[in-house]
């Protein structure tokens, strides 16, 4: 078993290289054989998707372009500092500031678009509030024998996706016994929007350190949460991290 995380974006072009590899593999095997095995072994519903599945795949294209640029802003506006440069982190900043505020002006349209995919209201009211998803993680877990069968999947999956039809490309993958998982990636943005203000003011009082101390404090604007699974939501590092408190030295023992 193999499992593999991908950008959203290289979804497409991960299935399209491994269709060729498939069909190459499936001439070793005998047809009668592996597809007799195949249908024996699949349920009636191999095919269909969960509800969080098909939800997720609904949400893959409510995605904040500017959201997502604005949180790799703050990272290179970081760096920027480290590297003594900080006339380029404070350019960077205020790059970033355009993209929240454009990101901010954008909520009302991924709003219309999770309305459109059925998702739960409390995600929409969050969205509308500045809580915008910035990327979804797509992760692949093959366990499959490269048969004919899996191969014709693989083909089909790749016509959907070239045709648009994610749903669809996803239920052929699954006959394939190729499992998706989406991981979803928020920021919400006015947090965002108070740190890089707070960050130029110490840029321009010539306060570098202070202003690196106030962007890492921008992870706390960034959560992932599993969106096909049964999983907690949980924080994940966005530009940098803070680290963890040195343990406390031990008592030495009385003379």
């Amino acid at each position: 078993m193999k499992l593999r995380k991908i950008s959203v974006y290289l979804l497409s072009a991960t299935f399209l290289f491994a269709a060729p590899v498939a069909q190459g593999f499936a001439q070793t095997e005998n047809p009668a054989q592996t597809q007799n095995k195949d249908a024996a072994a699949k349920p009636a519903d191999a095919g269909k998707l969960s509800p969080k599945q098909l939800a997720a795949m609904k949400k893959l294209d409510a995605v904040s372009e500017e959201g997502y640029a604005a949180v790799r802003g703050i990272a290179l506006a970081r760096l920027a500092i480290f590297q003594g440069k900080p006339d380029e982190a404070k350019t960077i900043l205020t790059a970033v500031r355009q993209n929240i505020e454009k990101a901010q002006g954008n909520t009302a349209s991924l709003a219309d678009k999770l309305t459109q995919a059925n998702s739960p209201k409390d995600e929409i009211d969050a969205v509308k509030s500045g809580q915008v998803p910035i990327d979804f993680a797509v992760g692949i877990n093959d366990d499959y024998t490269m048969t004919p069968e899996n191969a014709k999947h693989l083909e089909n999956a790749n016509k959907h996706l070239g045709s648009g039809k994610t749903q669809e490309a996803v239920e052929e993958l699954k006959l394939a016994n190729v499992n998706v998982s989406v991981t979803e990636t928020d920021a919400k943005l006015p947090v965002l929007a108070k740190v890089v203000a707070t960050a130029l003011s110490d840029l321009d009082n010539k306060n570098y350190y202070e202003a690196n101390l106030t962007l890492i404090k921008a992870d706390d604007a960034i959560t992932s949460r599993s969106i096909t699974e049964d999983e907690p939501a949980s924080k994940t590092p966005g530009t940098g991290t803070t680290p963890a408190p040195a343990p406390a030295p031990a008592a030495k023992p009385a003379q």
